[in-house]
């Protein structure tokens, strides 16, 4: 099954140029899964040179600076004041809603879902929205009696078909 995507059709997201990452929640028992996608993401956004992307760093100081908690999504009123304290014209905002490695025999299957909208910033309306659940492969594990692939590379492959819907 692919991701679940909605574009807003009132919105031209041509206009979006550069865009802030913010700290993704993180609802799975994987302490660093939501560390783990907000890194990604900011990977594969730079890597297909559509939009600039603010430096992590700078974005952390900045949700600070507005009082927005990491832990979950900043209200509309602080994502404009981010918009303009950050120069952006969206924010991707998200959470990780499942980061496990589930048995299947004695194999295990690394099992991860993210769902992330990308938000204007001059009135707070969402351009675009995905969910995606992204499983990895068990044939190697069978057949070669290992664990399978890691967590991290199903984390990237799952990351970076969010972001294949949003440039659709």
């Amino acid at each position: 099954m692919g991701p679940t995507k909605f574009t807003n059709p009132k919105i031209d997201f041509s206009f979006v140029e550069r865009v802030a990452v913010l700290p993704f929640e993180n609802y799975s028992n994987d302490t660093a899964a939501a560390a783990r996608v907000t890194r990604l993401l900011v990977t594969e956004l730079l890597a297909t040179g559509a939009v600039d992307v603010v430096e992590p760093g700078e974005v952390n100081a900045a949700t600070v600076k507005f009082g927005a908690n990491r832990a979950q999504r900043p209200s509309t009123e602080q994502i404009v004041e981010l918009g303009k304290t950050l120069g952006v014209q969206a924010v991707i905002a998200g959470a990780v809603l499942q980061s496990e490695v589930l048995r299947s025999g004695s194999a295990g299957v690394p099992t991860v879902t993210v769902d992330a909208q990308l938000v204007e910033t001059e009135s707070g309306a969402i351009i675009w929205a995905a969910t995606h659940t992204e499983k990895g492969s068990v044939a190697s594990a069978r057949l070669l009696g290992n664990e399978g692939e890691p967590l991290s590379v199903t984390t990237r492959r799952c990351v970076r078909r969010l972001v294949e819907t949003l440039l659709k």
